[in-house]
């Protein structure tokens, strides 16, 4: 048996193919302009591709529409109501800002998508279906406007499919369909002497998102020899307590109890310099804080949903 590596004898490129292969071939031909007109006629009548204009818009624009949107609409315990049928959704490391959400079945919501910083995936799926999936993709510096409209309720999760970094597999969110949702008043939720607090830092007005869990005023442990803040509890963003007020040679012990946060130092009277590297759960470090003055800080993954915090020493 010869070596298939070999070169067949005398002038083969000049023979006559046999009709056997000539039928095998035309058949491939056939087959293969099928199924190409079978795609671009799904593309065009199946409804299965996503439409929708598409805008040339920077990161810090869209971040901006974002962060309008979210003091206008209304909130319930499930998350954000829109104020219209606009839905906004800004997907950062690792974290899509605007959801959770609340949506009501039949109703057609425009999907405003894009990104604060890379590429990232917005894969949508129903909780108790597996079969069934949507994966889009969010690009930096554009804003896809998608039209969606969901007629099954229920709790749709929402995961990023593009690989964006060391915390990509916590980049997680949901939304909630229901049949109906409250007609929930929107605003910027918060008065005049919250947000002049620590010259505004938990506000959308200072650097990233408004802090959620800023209820106006620090809390007192002024009689404390230590003081812990839980970064990221329940796997939300935020450090709790948000601001805390302490007297001076207190020791401040910050506790992850979620992944893919850090601590980094926005103002400092005396050079603190926080904790830098991106942590998961279970990890700890502790400071001693001596002088007195205002030290704020926050979570560079998650500043533009607001992660931010302030130690206080009086």
């Amino acid at each position: 048996m010869k070596s298939p590596i070999d070169p067949p004898e005398g002038d083969w490129w000049n023979e006559q193919v046999n009709r056997r292969e000539t039928i095998w071939l035309g058949l491939s031909g056939v087959w293969a302009v099928t199924l190409f007109g079978w795609m671009a006629g799904w593309m065009q009548f199946g409804e299965q591709n996503q439409v929708g204009e598409t805008f040339r818009l920077s990161t810090s624009a869209y971040r901006e529409k974002v962060e309008a949107y979210k003091q206008a609409a209304g909130e319930i315990d499930a998350g954000l109501v829109p104020p219209e049928t606009d839905v906004y959704i800004g997907a950062m490391r690792y974290a899509f800002d605007g959801l959770p959400v609340v949506l009501e079945t039949g109703t057609e919501y425009l999907f405003h998508l894009g990104t604060y910083d890379v590429q990232h995936g917005f894969s949508v799926r129903q909780e108790e279906t597996l079969s069934k999936q949507l994966s889009l993709q969010m690009l930096p510096g554009y804003e896809w406007n998608v039209p969606m409209e969901f007629d099954e309720p229920g709790t749709y999760h929402v995961v990023c499919n593009e690989f964006c970094g060391e915390g990509h597999r916590t980049m997680h969110g949901t939304f909630e369909v229901r049949e109906s949702v409250p007609d929930v008043a929107g605003g910027d939720g918060s008065d005049g002497a919250s947000d002049a607090a620590y010259d505004g830092w938990f506000t959308g007005d200072a650097r990233g998102g408004t802090t959620s869990n800023w209820g106006g005023s620090p809390t007192d442990a002024t009689d404390a020899d230590g003081v812990t803040v839980t970064v990221g509890p329940d796997g939300e963003y935020v450090y709790d307590p948000a601001a805390v007020r302490v007297s001076p040679g207190t020791t401040v012990t910050f506790e992850w109890a979620s992944p893919t946060h850090n601590v980094l130092v926005e103002a400092s009277p005396d050079g603190w310099g926080g904790h830098a590297p991106i942590e998961d759960e279970g990890f700890s470090f502790q400071h001693t804080f001596e002088t007195e003055g205002v030290y704020a800080y926050y979570c560079e993954p998650h500043l533009a949903l607001g992660m931010k915090g302030v130690v206080e020493v009086v």
